[in-house]
């Protein structure tokens, strides 16, 4: 039984940046990061690099795809089978992967099969068994990890075995946010980032659609503002019990700051006005197709019960804005996601309301335009949203992005500026602006995207720079 190996398909012409990439992983011996923005071709990249070693070396030659979710799986598989792969998916349970994959693996140490390609999930590749039947593998092996942060984690740590003499790592946001350990043990593992391409960059090549940004200020209503001053408060108390000896914040060893700081995200995220402010715009649009809509996880009270964010903003736009609408998110099976994105793309659906299940990994180029009314501080979760955002597609010239940013409103409430509350909240001030920085930076409208002369019933956004001694950052 031969194996011919992998091999690039014709249509397949590698971008200068993409051979750049594999240039600069292959000098630095095989192993480094490649930090490239969502919709630059990553996977490709990847596949291209490990085709190259596949038909360099004289020897066996093993491949592990590793990703963080199982959708992720049936991608990378797709765009495997293009260069000649028939990987082995080793998800779930064992009695489904393992009695094939040992098989391979057999034909493969006793010279019949010259490649063997496996598409696994971090977790799986992070258990005993797997490593310990893909270690009895003969021969050079590769290793690229997809999404690389989520490798970082503790309980994946696992999966990066001194078995792979080759690794690749691939990420938009390789920095794990808030575990300087984590960030440390992939640099040392893979050897930090030997590559990177960012946004900019990839929307002057062409590689991303061109976008406008518009910033919206949304002030949260007086029963909010009295829970979210209470959260402020526990968080400030909370926070000052985490910090290390350089006075970083430790999310990891303080789990009631870290549930404090999620319900404040969340009641921010569901503030009551986003809706109102996203029903006005979305009735004043004139084109709605290839609409998407980021929700909070959270969920609002409404006539005394509670309602899921992403369920209410579906009910209010469909009887609102008598648009077709459907929701995207993690209690939709795989097969009704995939008649979903097959519907939005053939516009049979307008809008999309989702929630994060887009963050990492689901390509709907067509959208043209999304709301965001829910963002964490995380960078990689907007850096992820824009790129996806941003992917080319037929007949679209840009994109739009509408993003909602929550501002307390401290003339009513003077009592945020206290001395107690005063820097815990400068500190969510500045990564709320941060991400409005990050994203005007690039969008076609730059500087007419900076907020600072978007009115709010406190003055400007300049004004809250000012208030919160933010000006010159």
């Amino acid at each position: 039984m031969s194996h011919e190996g992998l091999h690039v398909p014709d249509w397949i012409e590698a971008r200068p940046y993409q051979q750049e990439a594999i240039q600069e992983w292959m000098s630095a011996g095989g192993k480094g990061i490649l930090e490239m923005a969502t919709g630059t071709g990553k996977t490709v990249t990847a596949l291209l690099a490990a085709t190259r070693v596949d038909q360099s070396v004289d020897k066996k030659f093993l491949l592990v795809v590793a990703v963080p979710y199982q959708h992720l799986v049936n991608q990378w598989k797709s765009n495997l089978d293009d260069f000649g792969a028939t990987p082995v998916l080793a998800f779930e349970s064992r009695r489904n992967w393992q009695p094939r994959l040992e098989r391979e693996l057999l034909e493969f140490n006793n010279g019949m099969r010259d490649t063997c390609v496996v598409v696994t999930t971090h977790r799986t590749l992070s258990g005993e068994s797997a490593r310990k039947t893909i270690r009895r593998a003969n021969g050079n092996s590769m290793l690229i990890a997809d999404e690389v942060h989520h490798m970082g984690a503790a309980q994946t740590q696992e999966a990066l075995s001194d078995q792979f003499d080759l690794r690749l790592g691939l990420s938009a946001t390789p920095e794990r946010w808030y575990d300087e350990e984590g960030t440390k043990e992939l640099d040392a593992y893979f050897g930090g980032t030997v590559f990177e391409y960012g946004l900019e960059k990839a929307i002057e090549a062409g590689a991303l659609c061109e976008y406008y940004y518009i910033p919206h200020i949304v002030e949260l209503q007086d029963e909010e503002m009295e829970e979210y001053m209470r959260l402020t408060t526990k968080i400030g108390r909370l926070a000052g019990k985490s910090n290390d000896k350089e006075g970083n914040l430790n999310l990891e060893q303080n789990p009631a700051l870290q549930q404090a700081l999620f319900k404040r995200a969340r009641l921010i995220g569901t503030a009551r006005e986003k809706l109102f402010l996203l029903i006005d715009l979305l009735n004043s649009e004139i084109d709605t197709k290839h609409t998407l809509v980021y929700c909070s996880d959270g969920k609002l009270e409404v006539d005394g019960q509670l309602q899921r964010h992403v369920d209410l903003t579906t009910e209010r736009i469909r009887n609102e804005c008598n648009l077709s609408v459907e929701r995207f998110t993690a209690r939709e099976n795989q097969q009704e996601r995939k008649q979903l994105l097959t519907r939005f793309d053939e516009e049979e659906i307008d809008v999309l309301t989702s929630i994060r299940c887009l963050d990492e990994g689901v390509d709907i180029p067509a959208t043209r335009t999304a709301y965001i009314l829910a963002s964490t501080s995380n960078p990689r979760q907007y850096v992820q949203r824009r790129g996806r955002i941003l992917r080319k597609y037929e007949g679209k010239k840009y994109a739009v992005i509408h993003d909602f940013i929550t501002i307390p409103d401290t003339q009513r409430h003077p009592e945020m500026l206290s001395d107690d509350q005063y820097e815990i909240e400068r500190t969510l001030i500045r990564k709320e602006l941060e991400r409005v920085s990050m994203f005007a930076e690039t969008a076609r409208n730059h500087p007419d995207a900076d907020v600072d002369g978007v009115p709010t019933s406190t003055g400007s956004l300049q004004e809250v720079k000012r208030r919160y001694d933010l000006l010159a950052g």
